[in-house]
């Protein structure tokens, strides 16, 4: 196996360090993109300096704070948060542990990302990186940015070997920076763990909507924080992404379910394409409530005298239009316009989906989506269905699928991250498939049967559910 120092997936040119005596004179500027590094609340510029310890003949009369412990102590204290909201929370409250913070900025969020994501890491290292990739095309925009195959082909074989690292050997070896520490805490904390709760909550509703979703346990956690990640990872090689642009997929359109997707086992699969449902179920009920607003004919667009459509206008009718890209190779081949306006609204990401998860009010849903829909013909439906499943068997068959000819057994081990979930293990009849995708009904994948352990399947009904439906 080669040296992790050349296992490194694509990352920015590293900035220079701050040095300690640097970081002691002040907090961070880059206060945007930190999630733990911004200016704590009610510090000024006097107060970038280490307050003056009290003499001794005014300490018996000065209250003990925690802001006036020694620095030993308070970078003990600081060592022992492992919570990243918690931990942002006593930087931004104290000017103190912010500037402590700094002195030790590294190896604090070292341990806080390894306590928040265990072996998720190397997915969260995997999204942080792919996004960078399209930062480094000098000299060109990065709407006009399309991913070549030999990047994506090297990033996914990068991918694939740190996927066998532990994450202490990643976080001493490969994730060396503070930029990308700080980058991946940001993400976290922004993102990926406020849709964990916004994600349960939403598959636990369609399942019953008396549900709530309570205490997740650490594999449920685990189960819908990695799914998020690696829809993300997806997201960034294969979908529209931030720039809104995706001529076509990088690697041919057969090529895209054994080289991705297949590097995870089938109930991993189901992860991502559960994420990608609630996505689109979700897409599926704005493009609904906006559709009279985005339409050509609405009044906003009348002023509008060009033949062809107006900025903001998209037609969410279910009128079958030939999208370009599929037309040059299937000529006869039409696609339905809101399908991939559908497709390519949740190729945007993560970060779109949390926006328009906060939008209540109409107008400004309205603008939001007329900002972020894109166009996007393959995605996630066309690689998954039952046809792109039958041909990656015949040209590419795996272990999963000699062992599902084998009819191997698969017991439920109990709930654990590298077990199949007992839901899966339920509509299997304890056979080893590998299938996923459209091949198992849709009403499962709603409410993210996959996510659950035994015990909520118990108390909710699924798992009468599961057997009732299961074919």
């Amino acid at each position: 196996m080669p040296s992790l120092s050349k296992l490194r997936l694509f990352g920015r040119p590293r900035r220079q360090k701050n040095t300690t005596r640097d970081a002691a004179q002040g907090p961070s500027t880059n206060i945007n993109r930190n999630a733990v590094d911004e200016q704590p609340q009610g510090q000024g510029g006097q107060a970038q300096n280490t307050p003056t310890p009290p003499s001794s003949t005014a300490a018996s009369n000065t209250p003990i704070t925690l802001e006036s412990l020694p620095a030993e102590l308070r970078h003990k204290i600081l060592s022992l948060v492992l919570d990243i909201k918690d931990l942002k929370a006593l930087v931004l409250a104290s000017p103190v542990f912010h500037q402590q913070y700094l002195l030790d900025r590294k190896a604090i969020l070292r341990r806080a990302l390894k306590a928040a994501l265990g072996n998720v890491l190397v997915d969260a290292y995997a999204v942080h990186t792919s996004a960078l990739l399209h930062e480094q095309q000098p000299g060109r925009a990065l709407y006009m940015y399309q991913l070549e195959e030999t990047t994506v082909r090297l990033f996914m074989e990068n991918y694939v070997a740190l996927r066998s690292v532990s994450p202490d050997q990643l976080l001493a070896e490969v994730i060396i920076t503070e930029d990308d520490l700080a980058t991946m805490a940001s993400f976290y904390c922004s993102l990926a763990r406020p849709l964990v709760e916004q994600c349960a909550a939403l598959f636990l509703r369609h399942l019953d909507a008396s549900l709530r979703v309570g205490s997740l346990s650490r594999t449920e956690r685990t189960r819908l924080l990695r799914a998020l990640y690696r829809f993300q990872l997806y997201c960034n090689l294969f979908g529209v992404g931030a720039r809104g642009h995706c001529e076509r997929p990088p690697l041919p359109m057969s090529e895209i379910l054994p080289f991705f997707f297949c590097v995870f086992r089938p109930w991993e699969i189901e992860e991502i394409h559960c994420i990608y449902v609630i996505i689109r179920d979700k897409y599926e009920a704005v493009f609904d409530a906006i559709r009279s607003d985005v339409a050509r004919d609405n009044p906003a667009f009348d002023g509008w005298r060009r033949p062809d459509t107006p900025p903001g206008s998209f037609d969410l009718a279910n009128e079958c239009k030939c999208c370009p890209f599929l037309s040059s190779i299937f000529p006869d081949n039409l696609v339905d316009a809101r399908e991939s306006l559908r497709q390519g609204t949740a190729s945007r990401g993560l970060r779109v989906f949390s926006k328009v998860l906060q939008t209540s009010d109409h107008e400004k849903l309205v603008k939001r989506m007329q900002k972020y829909m894109a166009l996007h013909c393959i995605f996630i439906e066309p690689i998954l269905n039952w046809t792109s499943q039958d041909l990656r068997r015949r040209r590419h068959p795996s272990e999963e699928d000699r062992a599902e000819a084998r009819r191997e057994r698969l017991p439920f081990l109990g709930d654990k991250e590298d077990a199949p979930p007992l839901a899966w293990v339920i509509i299997w009849r304890g056979k080893y498939r590998n299938e996923f995708g459209d091949v198992i009904d849709h009403r499962f994948k709603t409410w993210g049967y996959v996510f659950w352990d035994c015990r909520r399947l118990n108390e909710s009904g699924g798992k009468n559910y599961l057997r009732v439906r299961r074919r």
